[in-house]
C-alpha cells in the first residue's frame, strides 16, 4: 500500500509540475557530513531537488499565496556513528524519500512559506541498498545495517515559515519561525544574516537537514559574493527516526549554527556552507559539522 501511494504521490507531482504556469528554474542541495566534518553518521546525507513554477519573475515572490510553487524531491539517509557494528544506543538507519509541493508569497513586508511533502521511510526505498553500493565504488565502509534500520511508515508532512527582512547597511537580518507536523513534529525560531547584494532579487529556499538558505535561480544574471549566516532552535516533540517505543529520549532543544558563502556567475548561482548541528537524542555523544553545497540555474 505504501509503495502504491509513492507511486500515486509522483505521478500527481508530475501532472502538478506540467500544469502550475511558467518554468521558472531549477535548484539542487546536497548536504552531506563527508563535506562537513569528514564522517558519516546521523545526519549523513540528503539531496534536495525543487522545479520552481509560477508568474514571471519580477525579483519577488507574488503577494498571492500559490502562486509561486516549488516542486521538491528530497532524500535522505540518516545512520548510526557506527556503520558495521552499531551501539544499540545509537540511532538506526533511516533511508527517506520526499515528494512535496511549496508555495511562497511576500505581502506587507513579510516572508511565507508553506509546504506538504509525502515521506516515505525505511527498507522500502531501497536507500540502504544504495548506501551500500556507492560505499563499495568509493572505497568507504559499507554499511552492515540490514537489521538496524527504522521501520517502513510514510507520513504527509505539513510545513510553514514565517520571516521578515531588516534591511542593515549591507546586511539583511531575517528572523523567522516554522512548524513542522509529521514524520517530526517542531516549533523553531531562528534568525537568518546576508552580508552582500547577491540573492536580494532571488527567492531564496531552506535547505531541509542543515538550514541554509540557498538561492533558487530565479533572477538571473547577478554575480559577485555574499556571505550567509544562521542559527536556529528548535523544541522537537516526536520523531519517527527516533521513535520513543524503541527507547530514545528527544533533546529538549535541538539547535543549529550555520555560515557559507554564495557566488554568482551568470546564469548560474553556487553556494556552500557548513553547519553546526547540534545532539538530536540524549544518547548522541556530540554534534556534528555538515556541508551544503547548491547550484541554481533559471530555464
Amino acid at each position: 500500500m505504501i509503495r502504491q501511494f509513492g507511486i500515486l504521490a509522483v505521478a500527481l507531482w508530475g501532472v502538478g509540475a506540467a500544469e502550475a504556469g511558467e518554468r521558472l528554474g531549477w535548484s539542487l542541495a546536497i548536504s552531506n557530513d563527508s563535506i562537513g566534518d569528514f564522517t558519516d553518521r546521523w545526519q549523513s546525507s540528503s539531496i534536495q531537488f525543487g522545479a520552481y513554477y509560477g508568474p514571471a519573475w519580477t525579483g519577488a515572490a507574488p503577494e498571492g499565496f500559490g502562486e509561486l510553487l516549488e516542486f521538491r524531491f528530497r532524500t535522505d539517509i540518516l545512520t548510526p556513528a557506527d556503520l558495521e557494528a552499531p551501539d544499540p544506543a545509537d540511532r538506526r538507519h533511516a533511508g527517506g524519500l520526499a515528494f512535496g509541493v511549496h508555495s511562497y508569497s511576500a505581502r506587507s513586508g513579510f516572508e511565507v512559506r508553506g509546504g506538504v511533502d509525502l515521506v516515505v521511510v525505511g527498507p522500502q526505498t531501497g536507500m540502504l541498498d544504495l548506501q551500500q553500493e556507492l560505499h563499495k565504488v568509493l572505497g568507504f565502509t559499507v554499511p552492515t545495517l540490514d537489521d538496524f534500520q527504522i521501520e517502513d511508515t510514510a507520513r504527509i508532512d505539513l510545513s510553514g515559515e514565517v520571516g521578515r527582512v531588516w534591511n542593515m547597511g549591507a546586511a539583511r537580518v531575517r528572523p523567522f519561525v516554522e512548524a513542522h507536523v509529521g514524520s517530526e513534529d517542531f516549533l523553531r525560531a531562528g534568525v537568518d544574516v546576508v552580508i552582500g547584494d547577491l540573492g536580494r532579487g532571488d527567492q531564496m529556499v531552506r535547505a531541509v537537514t542543515t538550514g541554509h538558505r540557498v538561492p533558487a535561480g530565479l533572477g538571473g544574471g547577478d554575480t559577485g559574493f555574499s556571505v550567509v549566516l544562521g542559527a536556529d532552535v528548535a523544541r522537537v516533540l516526536d520523531s519517527i527516526y527516533l521513535p520513543e517505543s524503541l527507547g530514545y529520549e528527544l533533546t529538549p532543544v535541538r539547535q543549529r549554527v550555520r555560515a557559507g558563502v554564495h557566488y554568482g556567475a551568470d546564469p548560474w548561482d553556487v553556494f556552500y556552507g557548513i553547519a553546526w548541528l547540534g545532539e538530536e537524542f540524549s544518547a548522541q555523544n556530540e554534534g556534528q559539522f555538515v556541508g551544503t553545497f547548491q547550484v541554481a540555474w533559471p530555464f
